[in-house]
């Protein structure tokens, strides 16, 4: 039976919780885009918004491999998120490589219904969604 190569991608890179850095870290090494992590980390810096539509707001954050990545969450379509720098996270979204460490996008659910991703603020223990 032969495997797809976008199923082995996906399977290979997406992680849980425990692993997120790491697989975080291999799509990166890999130049992987398009796979799902949950990725914990630490808010090294807050960024001005997106203006342009679909406003979001952007922050990176610092995952325990010392990898950075922003973080691009989509405020039209889910409550703004309160982070401060220091403050610990966990981001479920979509990973997009770029030669900076990569981005996490579609931290939102879905406008017909279901979920991708979410944002949980570690300090309040609130998921954004």
């Amino acid at each position: 039976m032969a495997i797809i190569p976008a199923a082995a991608a996906l399977w290979r890179f997406s992680a849980g919780r425990s692993d997120g850095a790491r697989a975080a870290q291999r799509a990166y090494e890999c130049r992987t885009s398009g796979v799902v992590l949950t990725v914990p980390g630490e808010v090294e810096r807050t960024l001005e918004d997106d203006q342009r539509p679909p406003r979001h707001q952007r922050f990176i954050i610092r995952t325990a491999t010392g990898q950075t990545l922003l973080v691009s969450h989509n405020v039209d379509l889910a409550p703004r998120v309160p982070v401060r720098t220091g403050d610990r996270v966990t981001v479920r979204g979509e990973y997009e490589w770029n030669s900076k460490g990569g981005l996490l996008h579609n931290t939102h659910s879905r406008p017909r219904g279901g979920g991708l991703g979410w944002i949980r603020l570690e300090r309040t223990g609130r998921l954004y969604r």
